[in-house]
């Protein structure tokens, strides 16, 4: 079952003290890209977001976003930043020294200054969050992979259509080829005869015959056809595997370019021109949906 790399999944709950978000959004990548976003001193909780991402998804640029609330609970006590406070000290007796002036702030004025006082959860608190982190990240990953798989379905859809379109060029490429080589064969009889009654020149007709037997091999188109035709159905059963298929899926298209590139040189008939064009006109259309599967 193929899966789209496009899809959103969300969860929340409160745990502990702890008013708990998480959202994961996802598009297409050739790679893993990973974005993890969360409130400040909780990188474990990161960390955690990171692997279990890693662990599930091969593919895409995924964004995580943890949200604690307010960014404090209840049990937070409040603590001195003593890195923060010599720094502001050592600030603050510069800046006297250097405008002469000898003025101290106080003692509330100076643990109003930003960071000198700062907050921590308590550690039990804490570890109740992280134990109850890792389910409600797999319920956000769940969604998501249910958007995904829903996406996918769409993709196979529309796939398949084009799939249907592509074997309908390829057929009536067959129909025109069917007298395509005996006609040019013919030609280049004609053309002969032609140049043998201006000039008064003899051909070899077992030159000619061979002649003829090698261009009609150098122009033969079947292989090609038959590659293509063994390509969409390779396509198809992909589209029903269980693992990842995009980036097979991708490489298969660039196969069925080939050969289309090489039916339109061998053509020599306008007909078949035309119908390549449509058949790399789906062959496109194919491969902008597939950029999309995980």
């Amino acid at each position: 079952m193929i899966r789209s790399m496009t899809g959103f999944g969300r969860a929340s709950a409160k745990i502990g003290t702890w008013d708990v978000a998480i959202e994961i959004r996802s598009v297409n990548s050739r790679f893993l890209e990973l974005s993890v976003r969360g409130p400040r001193g909780m990188e474990r909780l990161e960390d955690m977001g990171r692997q279990a991402i890693q662990e599930r998804i091969p593919r895409g640029r995924l964004t995580l976003t943890i949200s604690l609330g307010n960014g404090t609970t209840q049990t937070s006590q409040p603590r001195l930043n003593a890195s923060a406070l010599d720094a502001y000290r050592e600030i603050i007796r510069e800046a006297g020294d250097r405008l002469d002036i000898q003025e101290d702030l106080g003692l509330p004025q100076i643990l109003a200054l930003p960071e000198v006082i700062h907050y921590e959860p308590d550690p039990d608190d804490v570890a109740t969050l992280e134990k109850g982190f890792g389910k409600l990240l797999d319920q956000a990953l769940d969604q998501l992979d249910t958007m995904r798989e829903r996406e996918g379905e769409l993709l196979k859809t529309a796939l398949s259509e084009h799939l249907e379109a592509l074997a309908g060029y390829l057929g009536q490429i067959e129909v025109v080829d069917e007298e395509r080589l005996p006609e040019l064969a013919r030609r280049l009889r004609r053309k002969v005869q032609d140049l043998e009654t201006e000039s008064e020149l003899s051909v070899d007709e077992q030159r000619l015959e061979q002649e003829i037997v090698f261009w009609s091999d150098r122009l033969d188109i079947r292989e090609e056809l038959v590659r293509l035709d063994a390509h969409i159905a390779h396509f198809r059963g992909l589209m029903d595997q269980p693992e990842d298929a995009g980036k097979r899926l991708n490489f298969l298209l660039q196969e069925m370019n080939r050969e289309a590139n090489t039916i339109g040189s061998k053509a020599y008939s306008t007909a078949i021109s035309h119908a390549i064009v449509d058949v790399k006109n789906e062959i496109e259309r194919l491969r902008e949906q597939v950029q999309n599967i995980q």
